[in-house]
């Protein structure tokens, strides 16, 4: 008995191995992992795109190493990303803590499956509504809502043109007006004190992220480093400080629209929310690794409604439709979803934008040759003040892309998940796998881009002056999952631009940032060095 017991043990051990060798050659090649952690200590922790990049070059464009707990395979080609990305088996979420701990799969960014296809498609179809569409009727009203938002910013410049401003700070501000329109159908008064607290949460929230990242992939981390554990309970009360926000906001808009929260919805860590001060007010608590707590209330009557559709109405309007009619898929639009989306909305149409001008402005402050040709092209093509279109100003466009290029906002890009057992480049991909679809590679690759580190827009132009769109470059990623606000934020961008050269021109307020302090700083987007500027009139 005990021979045949040692028998089967052996045979059902053996059969393991050989099946898991079996498994390993036909997995892509990669470096050797430590047990447990796998090959985490050996990533930049600041900086992982570089370390990831490093081994691109070891092993070529498709590589694999485990992360903690989770098996990565890592793309450096785009045929590979583009391959990968058009199957539906690749258009899952990584099994990471911080989504899937702390989002729970909700919103928009971290769900999967049905409910992402809900609200991917609804999404889609309201932005299209609202104009950010190239052919869409409403197009003007868009226009004009973003021209608005950088009146304010230009009357801003202009209150403090005399000393050195914080341009990028100042965008923000005056963007998440814009972004807050479009989402809420509300703007926050000028220098409100929820406006700025609500900020201050996000921008500290995605740089907590950022750094927090070992605890995706090893969550009991949490419990043995205080640091971790800190950054994580700082994160999920910001999260909690939001969604309180949201819920203020949600109630207000539901009166003016004179629609009833449909039984079902309900999140029931807000059901007495608003009962809890007088005439709806929520306090609002500033936790901060960095400072001092501080708190307020925040009156949700000085919100200022504003015209035009907004994601919030319509995302109201579609509960209410399918809880009346008791539809199946009412469980994708309960208030719990909504508070996701409505954050995954705001940070995403805001801080990659954001970020993304704020190294527009330092590369141009660097390079005043290429501002001026911009400036040029600017001022000849919309000498008076009017609605803008990026396909007529291809040097701004070609400058923006480049910026895109030389440093990619989202530099591991949004790495995606496999949701069943398939094949890449004829390799075995396994199920739960975390696809990483490496945009700082990409981008940075010698072998695609002449001296990569070098700024230059002209490689986005064709010898006729038209804008170039290389294959190669891949700024909102592609597929399935590419991001659906990519329009609203080339807009954005070229509508702010094109004002603000028309008036200023920008010039450093400091020393040029050193060589280290150009390699920006990574949370969830890779930020510029903060530097001030002076906005000369022209």
């Amino acid at each position: 008995m005990d021979l045949f017991f040692i028998w089967l043990i052996t045979f059902v051990g053996g059969f393991w191995i050989f099946k898991k060798i079996k498994e390993w050659q036909i997995l892509p090649p990669g470096p050797w992992n430590l047990p447990i952690v796998g090959y985490l200590p050996f990533i930049e922790r600041y900086h992982p795109h570089l370390s990831l990049t490093k081994l691109s070059k070891v092993y070529g464009p498709i590589y694999g190493i485990k992360m903690g707990s989770i098996y990565s395979v890592v793309l450096s080609d785009h045929r590979l990303v583009r391959e990968a990305f058009a199957k539906e088996s690749f258009s899952g979420r990584a099994p990471l803590f911080l989504t899937h701990g702390i989002m729970h799969g909700n919103g928009i960014i971290c769900a999967e499956g049905a409910l992402w296809k809900d609200q991917r498609k609804l999404i889609t179809s309201w932005l299209k509504s609202f104009g950010m569409s190239k052919n869409s009727v409403s197009r003007e009203k868009l226009e004009k809502r973003i021209a608005s938002g950088v009146c304010e910013l230009l009357e801003n410049i202009d209150k403090s043109s005399e000393t050195p401003l914080d341009l990028p700070c100042m965008l923000s501000n005056s963007l998440g007006n814009v972004i807050n329109e479009i989402i809420f159908g509300f703007k926050f008064p000028p220098e409100d004190k929820t406006w700025h607290w609500f900020r201050q949460i996000q921008e500290e929230g995605c740089h907590e992220m950022g750094v927090a990242g070992v605890v995706n992939f090893l969550p009991f981390v949490r419990f043995i480093s205080s640091s971790t554990r800190k950054t994580i309970e700082l994160l999920i009360r910001g999260q909690a400080q939001t969604h309180m926000l949201y819920a203020s906001i949600i109630d207000r808009r539901r009166k003016m629209l004179g629609i009833d929260k449909p039984k079902g919805a309900e999140y029931l860590p807000h059901n007495n929310l608003l009962n809890e001060y007088p005439n709806g007010h929520i306090k609002c608590i500033k936790y901060s690794k960095y400072a001092p707590n501080t708190e307020h209330f925040f009156d949700p009557q000085t919100l200022i409604p504003t015209e035009g559709e907004c994601i919030l109405d319509n995302f109201l309007m579609e509960q209410k439709s399918r809880f009346d009619n008791g539809e199946e898929n009412s469980q994708f639009v309960t208030d719990e979803q909504m508070h996701y989306l409505l954050a995954d909305m705001f940070g995403a149409g805001l801080d990659t934008t954001s970020v993304t001008l704020a190294w527009f402005f330092l590369y141009m402050a660097l390079y005043p040759d290429e501002q001026e040709i911009i400036r040029n092209e600017i001022i000849k093509v919309y000498p008076e003040e009017t609605d803008v279109d990026g396909s007529r100003l291809p040097h701004l466009m070609a400058a923006i892309c480049e910026t895109q290029r030389i440093r990619s906002i989202v530099p591991v890009g949004i790495p995606h998940g496999c949701t069943k057992d398939t094949y890449l480049a004829n390799y075995f991909i396994p199920k739960g796998t975390m696809i990483i679809p490496l945009q700082w590679a990409l981008h940075m690759d010698p072998g695609v881009w002449e001296n990569p580190e070098e700024f230059k827009p002209s490689r986005f132009l064709a010898e006729d002056g038209s804008l170039l769109k290389p294959q190669e470059f891949i700024p909102f990623q592609t597929g399935k999952r590419m991001c659906p606000g990519d329009e609203l934020s080339r807009m954005i961008s070229c509508g702010l631009v094109a004002r603000l050269f028309r008036r200023k021109r920008l010039r450093l307020a400091s020393e040029p940032p050193a060589p280290d302090a150009m390699r920006g700083t990574v949370g969830l987007t890779l930020a510029p060095p903060r530097v001030k500027y002076f906005c000369d009139p022209i």
